[in-house]
C-alpha cells in the first residue's frame, strides 16, 4: 500500500519532533501534527512547562517587578517557540499539520476533517494536569500550571493542592513575590518519590520562608464564591481529621499529570492502553506494530529529558529498520536526573535512602555534606542546603544522591555521568577540581562516601 507519509508524529514536543525532523533529514517523508501550531508548537516544555516556569523563577531572583518578570518569560518563550517552528518549516521542511489528530485505523488519522496515512505513526502527545475528583473542584475556576503561567497579577493568598515539584516551584516563586501560600499534600512528605529526609529538610526551610504546609490530610471539598474583589476559594480539609477551612484568591491544582490519549480514538486501532497510558514494549512499540509511543504518553517518569532520550533510541531503531527488531536497541532506564527548581535547587538521581535500605538493609551508608562548610557556597550565600550520598559498605557503587543547593540541578549531572559509566565514589573523590567552585561539594561528598564505604 502507498502511504501519504513514511512517518507521522502526533505531537511537536521534544520527543515527537526530534524523530520526525531527523528522519526527514535521512530522506523519509515525515509530518508533525500539532493541535495549536501558533500557540503550542514545541510542546508543553517550551510553551507552558519547563521553560516559562524556570524563566519566571530565575527572573524573580533579580527583581520583584511582576510585569518585568512576566515580560521576560514571554520573550523567552516566544523566541524559542518561533525559532523552533521556523527551523522545522524552513530548514528541515517537514510537513506541519495543524489540529487534533484522531485515529481511523492503525495507519490512518484524521485532522480537521482531512485524512492522512503513514507507514509508521508515533504518538507523542504528552500529558496534562490530573484533576482529582474532589467535591466541588470541577465546578470551580481552578487553574493548572498552564493557566497559572498567564497570571497578570500576584494573588494575595494562593492555595496549592499538591506538594510535588510543580506545586513547590510555583509556591516558592509566589511566596517570594509576596503571596501568602498554603500547600496541601495528602501524603506525609512533600516531593513524593524523593528522599524523605531531604524532603523534610526542604519543607522546614520553605516554612521558615513563609509557606504554610498542610500534610497528611486530603482535601475533601472546594468551594468558590464571588466577592467584590473577585473569586474567593475555600479549601476544606478531611472532615474526619481537622475539617479546617483555608481561604484564598487563587487556586492551583498541581496533583500530577496524566497521559494525553483521550481524544485519539485509539479504540479504532490495535493499540492497548494501561489506564490512560499507551502500553509499549522495550522498543516503545505499541500492540499495533507500526504505532510507537514515546514521552509522557507512556506514563511515569514524566520528564522532558527522559522523553528526549526515548526519542533517540526510537530514532536509531527506525533508521536500522522500519519493522525488523533484530538489530533494534531496547530501552533501558538510565540514571535520570530529577530536578526541582525551588531556590536553592534540588537535584537527585538513583535510589532514595529508603529504597536503598529496603534492598540492602544495614549495608547502606549515607553522608551529608553541608553547603555552609564550602567556601564557594558561603560566597554565594548558600547556607541552608546539603549534599547527601547513598552507598553500600564494601562497594564503590553510587546508589543514589540528592543535592540541595545553588545550581544543584546542574551539579547532579556529574553523579549521573559517573553512575551511567560505571564510576563510583572513589573516582569522584580522586579527581582534581576547580577552586572555589560549587562542584567542590561533590568532591567533598565523594571523599567522605569513599571512606564510609571502604571503596578507597
Amino acid at each position: 500500500m502507498a502511504y501519504d507519509y513514511d512517518l507521522i508524529s502526533i505531537g511537536s514536543g521534544s520527543a515527537g519532533r526530534r524523530v520526525a525532523v531527523a528522519l526527514k533529514r535521512a530522506g523519509w517523508k515525515t509530518a508533525i501534527v500539532e493541535k495549536d501550531v501558533e500557540g503550542h508548537f514545541g510542546g508543553t516544555c517550551i510553551c507552558s512547562g519547563c521553560i516559562p516556569t524556570k524563566a519566571l523563577v530565575e527572573k524573580s531572583l533579580k527583581t520583584d517587578n511582576f510585569e518585568e518578570i512576566v515580560a521576560h518569560k514571554n520573550q523567552i518563550v516566544d523566541r524559542i517557540r518561533r525559532g523552533t517552528l521556523r527551523h522545522v518549516e524552513q530548514r528541515v521542511e517537514a510537513d506541519i499539520i495543524s489540529g487534533f489528530a484522531s485515529f481511523i485505523d492503525d495507519h490512518t488519522i484524521v485532522v480537521e476533517g482531512k485524512q492522512y496515512t503513514a507507514e509508521i505513526i508515533v504518538i507523542a502527545t504528552g500529558s496534562r494536569t490530573f484533576v482529582p475528583p474532589i467535591k466541588g473542584l470541577w465546578d470551580c475556576n481552578y487553574m493548572t500550571s498552564k493557566e497559572f503561567l498567564e497570571l497578570e497579577t500576584v494573588p494575595k493568598r494562593l492555595l496549592i493542592i499538591g506538594g510535588g515539584r510543580i506545586g513547590l516551584e510555583f509556591g516558592a516563586l509566589y511566596n517570594r513575590l509576596g503571596s501568602k501560600v498554603h500547600i496541601f499534600e495528602g501524603l506525609a512528605h512533600i516531593l513524593p518519590g524523593e528522599d524523605e529526609e531531604m524532603a523534610d529538610s526542604i519543607q522546614e526551610f520553605l516554612e521558615k520562608e513563609g509557606i504554610c504546609f498542610h500534610m497528611g490530610e486530603f482535601v475533601s471539598e472546594v468551594i468558590e464564591e464571588e466577592a467584590d474583589s473577585g473569586s474567593i476559594f475555600s479549601v476544606i480539609m478531611d472532615k474526619g481529621k481537622s475539617g479546617a477551612i483555608h481561604n484564598g484568591d487563587a487556586l492551583l491544582v498541581a496533583t500530577g499529570r496524566i497521559p494525553n490519549t483521550e481524544k485519539l480514538n485509539l479504540e479504532n486501532t490495535s493499540v492497548t492502553l494501561d489506564r490512560a497510558a499507551v502500553k509499549v514494549n522495550s522498543y516503545m512499540q505499541s500492540s499495533a506494530p507500526n504505532i510507537f509511543a514515546i514521552g509522557d504518553v507512556i506514563g511515569d517518569p514524566m520528564f522532558t529529558n527522559w522523553a528526549s532520550y526515548q526519542s533517540g533510541i526510537l530514532l536509531k531503531n527506525l533508521k536500522a529498520s522500519k519493522s525488523d527488531s533484530t538489530n533494534w536497541e531496547e530501552l533501558k532506564m538510565p540514571n535520570v536526573p530529577r530536578i526541582c527548581f525551588i531556590e536553592p535547587e534540588l537535584g537527585s538521581t538513583g535510589m532514595t535512602e529508603k529504597e536503598a535500605r529496603d534492598r540492602y538493609g544495614d549495608e547502606v551508608v549515607t553522608y551529608k555534606f553541608y553547603n555552609k562548610w564550602l567556601g564557594k557556597s558561603m560566597i554565594v550565600d548558600d547556607w541552608d542546603g546539603y549534599f547527601k550520598g547513598i552507598g553500600r559498605k564494601g562497594s564503590n557503587e553510587i546508589l543514589g544522591a540528592a543535592l540541595w543547593g545553588k545550581r544543584a540541578g546542574s551539579l547532579v549531572q556529574m553523579l549521573v555521568f559517573a553512575m551511567d559509566n560505571g564510576l563510583g565514589w572513589k573516582e569522584l573523590a580522586d579527581g582534581v577540581y576547580g577552586h572555589p567552585v560549587l562542584v567542590e561539594g561533590v568532591y567533598s561528598l565523594a571523599s567522605n562516601m569513599k571512606g564510609l564505604t571502604g571503596s578507597g
